[in-house]
């Protein structure tokens, strides 16, 4: 007959490890904590790309009320050359506004994360002197197309480019510079050379 002698004590034996509720729980809370974060990022840039929107909504309005009034004080008398440069210039603005407007609502349609990182990116980098009038980004091709007060202006903003994910590494094959009749400095940038001189053509 076979004897059988425990000689482990207590504190020696073997624990088998079982999940508890506890840690089920600390789990999937770390994983909820996650995926809030996901969803309040997502939420930031939307209501970033939104409240630029809004805010070209407000500068096309004031444009409108503008160009408005200068038609009034047109019509009540022969208009001078100033005024009529005045008239001319504002249609511009607002026409480039309307543009880049409609620009903004149909990135944000395309809820691209990509588009809206830069677009946070460029709204942050871009002073009052500079306005973009038109711009896109297919793939590796940023094009950027505008009109600063000055040339020292344009220099000082692409200087920030560094400041920018997308824009940093980004080196623009196509730079062109032409004089506005306004005295605008004109510009068009492009990081990949295309078959035709676009900023002489418009």
């Amino acid at each position: 007959m076979k004897q059988w002698v425990n000689l482990y004590r207590n504190e020696l034996k073997p624990i088998k490890q079982r999940l508890t509720l506890t840690k089920v729980s600390s789990v999937l809370g770390l994983w909820l904590a996650l995926l809030l974060v996901v969803v309040a990022v997502t939420q930031w840039q939307t209501a970033t790309v939104i409240q630029k929107n809004e805010q070209l909504s407000a500068t096309l309005e004031k444009l409108n009320n503008d160009l408005a009034s200068n038609r009034e004080r047109i019509s009540l008398r022969q208009p001078s050359p100033q005024l009529q440069a005045e008239k001319e210039q504002l249609q511009q603005e607002l026409q480039d506004a309307r543009s880049f407007s409609q620009q903004i609502a149909e990135f944000r349609q395309s809820r691209s994360s990509s588009v809206s990182e830069f677009l946070h990116e460029l709204a942050e980098i871009t002073p009052e002197d500079i306005w973009l009038t038109d711009f896109s980004m297919s793939g590796e091709n940023i094009r950027l197309h505008g009109q600063a007060l000055n040339s020292e202006a344009l220099v000082l903003w692409m200087d920030k480019f560094g400041q920018s994910r997308v824009l940093s590494d980004k080196r623009f094959a196509v730079v062109e510079l032409k004089r506005s009749e306004q005295g605008y400095q004109q510009f068009l940038l492009q990081s990949v050379r295309g078959s035709e001189d676009e900023l002489n053509d418009e």
